[in-house]
């Protein structure tokens, strides 16, 4: 007998409940059934309930009541996050969870509690995770083909204005965030995972209609570390490169549609003990590099983009595989709510450096 999908109840019918979780879950109806959805707007809500073949309630209360619902998706307003995942666990429903997954270490450690109390799923939406460049920077970093890592440079850069309820700190908006949550796993990842690190960070509203942040930037630094440094803002006209790593063998550049990276064989090169006498030509020390290299481009159509870009599919894809699998077979999580608790927490510290205001 085959499984059963999983039924679902969205909570939100925006950009991301209709234009990401319901477009993948159209293609995966043999895991994942939408059964009933919630929204703000009761035109949309009675318009998109009756393109997808569900029930539609009118407030969060009675969709978490239908039994039939098993798993809910929440995205809503970003300060709504924390207090409806934790109502929908009480419910007694798994629970994946839009970014920003808690606004605070608090929030996420009170989702976890009751996932726990509850025996549910809890899973966070850090689909961005599972990017194909991302991993492959991580991949080649973690090889040592480019030595020791010096500095790591990620850009979300466009220049754009903004008027939505995602420009003001009353709904918990701004770059932090709004997209925040993706460039800042990554830069976690990238930075290492054994200590925590500190933290430098500016942020400012110049072009959006709200008072939320719409330029960021921060650095992540710490003792035999590499700095990570980020971008994310609507100020920039001219965007450079995703992804800039610097090392002591080598270095990479480029972005989701292509990447490419050189090193020197350190082990060729002559020796070079210091000399302290003037150089008799009177010229800086000079030496020929022999330079190999390597490129990466993906295979099928570019999915990714930086800053206000949709997701990729397959990494909207992956995700839910991996949350079926937990929901139905009980296999672990590949993005648990502990590692993004440690992203939570460095964003914590980017809010005090920059003196951003929580939201909500």
């Amino acid at each position: 007998m085959s499984e059963q999908p999983i039924r679902v109840g969205i909570l939100g019918l925006g950009r991301s409940g209709w234009g990401i979780h319901r477009r993948v879950m159209a293609g995966i109806g043999d895991r994942f059934r939408i059964v009933a959805v919630t929204d703000a707007l009761p035109e949309r809500l009675s318009r998109s309930a009756a393109e997808i073949g569900c029930r539609a309630y009118r407030n969060v209360r009675a969709l978490l009541a239908d039994p039939e619902v098993e798993m809910v998706v929440v995205s809503t307003f970003n300060h709504l996050h924390a207090p409806h995942a934790l109502r929908a666990l009480a419910a007694g429903k798994h629970v994946l969870c839009e970014k920003p997954f808690g606004l605070t270490t608090a929030d996420v450690d009170a989702m976890s509690a009751a996932a726990a109390k509850a025996g549910k799923v809890l899973a966070p939406f850090q689909q961005r995770r599972y990017e194909r460049d991302f991993n492959k920077v991580k991949e080649i970093i973690d090889s040592g083909l480019l030595g020791r890592i010096v500095h790591v440079r990620t850009c979300w850069q466009s220049f754009k204005r903004r008027w939505d309820w995602q420009t003001t700190r009353r709904r918990a908006g701004g770059a932090l965030n709004n997209n925040g949550p993706h460039p800042l796993d990554h830069a976690v990842a990238l930075f290492g995972e054994d200590v925590e690190p500190e933290v430098w960070a500016d942020a400012g509203c110049y072009l959006c209609s709200g008072d939320a942040e719409d330029h960021l930037k921060f650095i992540l630094y710490g003792k035999n570390h590499p700095t990570v440094e980020v971008e994310l803002t609507d100020v920039w006209a001219y965007p450079q490169d995703r992804w800039t790593v610097a090392g002591t063998r080598g270095g990479l550049r480029g972005n989701e549609k292509r990447l490419e990276w050189r090193w020197i064989e350190m082990e060729k090169l002559a020796p070079r003990p210091l000399d302290l006498q003037p150089t008799p030509d009177r010229s800086y020390n000079s030496e020929k590099l022999e330079w190999q290299t390597d490129a990466w481009e993906p295979s099928g159509a570019v999915q990714a983009g930086g800053a206000g870009a949709a997701p990729p599919p397959d990494a909207v894809l992956a995700l839910y595989t991996d949350l079926y699998g937990a929901i139905r077979h009980g296999t672990p999580l590949r993005v648990t709510p502990e590692s993004v608790r440690r992203r939570v927490r460095v964003m914590e510290k980017i809010r005090a450096a920059a003196g951003i205001a929580v939201g909500g």
